[in-house]
Parts: structure tokens; C-alpha cells; sequence
């Protein structure tokens, strides 16, 4: 009965190890960090030529500005609701028609200027 136990043990195990390492190596993808400054300007010709294959003209060096400056955004702290609007918990769907907003950034403030760009987005 102790070999049939050990058996079954191994099994499970060589499941148990195999998911978890499917789960590590399935989310792979590449994250804002994992883009240094030595690879943006060949993002920013990326960005560049597809759009412009797009029918959009878009210079290299302002697709690369635009990167700088969306990261600067994604390591600013999360923008607080404005005050006539409810804070949207995970399960429910906005009340608000989103065509409505007045800018591409809600909740984010005025958009800054290049000379401040690099301080974050406003609150």
C-alpha cells in the first residue's frame, strides 16, 4: 500500500509543479519597467511608422516624448474622483456616458505643460 501512496504523491506533485509553472511562464508579457531608455527610441520609430501606415504623421521624436510622458503617468499616484462622481467599485459599470468627458484623461485635471510634464499628472 506504501508504493501505490508514493506513486500517487508523484503524480500530484508533477501536476501541482507543472500548473504553477504554466502560471509563471503564461504571464510573460512585457511591462512598462521592462522598457529602458535605451530601447524608447526604437519604440518611438515603432510607434511612428505604424501610425503612419495608419494615415497619422506622427514625428519620431513626439512619439517618443509621448512615451516619456506615459510613463511619468502611469508612476503618478491614482487620481482621485471628482467630487460629483461616485467612485466605481469593481463588480458595477460606470453610471456615466463616457462619450460625455471633456478630456481623453478623466479625473486627471488639466494636462500639463511641457515644462511641468515631468512632475506627474495633476490631481
Amino acid at each position: 500500500m506504501n508504493a501505490e501512496f508514493n506513486w500517487w504523491l508523484l503524480i500530484v506533485g508533477l501536476v501541482v509543479g507543472g500548473g504553477l509553472v504554466w502560471f509563471v511562464v503564461a504571464d510573460s508579457r512585457r511591462r512598462e519597467a521592462d522598457v529602458d531608455d535605451h530601447e524608447r527610441p526604437r519604440e518611438a520609430l515603432w510607434l511612428s511608422t505604424v501610425l503612419e501606415r495608419e494615415g497619422h504623421r506622427v514625428d519620431v521624436a513626439a512619439a517618443e516624448r509621448m512615451l516619456v510622458l506615459h510613463q511619468a503617468y502611469l508612476a503618478a499616484v491614482p487620481p482621485d474622483p471628482e467630487p460629483d462622481q461616485e467612485p466605481v467599485s469593481t463588480g458595477s459599470l460606470p453610471t456615466t456616458d463616457p462619450s460625455a468627458a471633456t478630456s481623453d484623461t478623466p479625473n486627471r485635471g488639466a494636462p500639463a505643460s511641457p515644462a511641468t510634464a515631468d512632475d506627474g499628472p495633476t490631481q
